[in-house]
């Protein structure tokens, strides 16, 4: 498995795999890797899919998962964030951690008691981030116009936009689906890497 997210996340994304007459021109570690955990990459694959439709299908009900799940997120980091602030040289090091750990934790205990409250805050932030997101994008394609790429970053970064605008426009009725949708479309689109990954290992396997 190790073998696998190596290949996944090697050179900060996944491997180009090129086809040279019928067979994949790949490290052999990486062949071997994917020659023993395609199933199981597949599986996963497969898996972040179907959670993908479903969030896509009932978006409030995984707005509020992923409210809660962020808010378990927090909590575990402001525990660690509070055994580490004793680790700091000075006492004003030490309170400025501790503060530091105990907000943390309160976000985080606030997400899971009150998730519907926290996808509201969730929802504002996400939109924020799409608007500056697409804008940035739009500046970086229009600096880099003539160029290979630029076109799509363009179009990518008018997409974020559109969608900051949407989310922004609608709020706060937009709590309701936009968390939900999104998440749903980034698993998909994630499950789909992992299945064409596996599929190639699959190929490999059979060599």
């Amino acid at each position: 498995m190790q073998d696998a997210w190596r290949l996944i996340v090697s050179a900060g994304g996944l491997r180009v795999l090129s086809m040279e007459m019928g067979s994949v021109s790949m490290d052999p570690e990486v062949r071997e890797g994917l020659r023993r955990t395609w199933k199981a990459l597949m599986a996963i694959g497969v898996l972040a899919i179907l959670i993908g439709c479903v969030a896509i299908l009932v978006p409030a009900v995984a707005s509020v998962g992923t409210a809660i799940f962020i808010g378990w997120i927090l909590v575990v980091a402001g525990v660690f964030l509070t055994a580490g602030a004793f680790m700091a040289h000075s006492i004003g090091s030490v309170v400025l951690r501790l503060l530091w750990a105990l907000l943390t934790v309160v976000v985080g205990l606030w997400l899971i008691v009150e998730p519907h409250n926290g996808t509201l805050t969730l929802t504002l932030v996400l939109g924020l981030y799409f608007l500056f997101m697409g804008i940035t994008r739009i500046a970086v394609a229009f600096a880099a116009r003539g160029q290979e790429g630029a076109g799509l970053v363009g179009l990518s970064g008018i997409a974020g936009l559109l969608i900051g605008i949407l989310v922004l426009v609608e709020f706060p009725s937009s709590a309701d689906w936009a968390i939900g949708l999104l998440v749903g479309i980034d698993l998909i689109v994630a499950g789909w890497a992992l299945v064409s990954v596996a599929l190639v290992g699959r190929d490999l396997s059979k060599s």
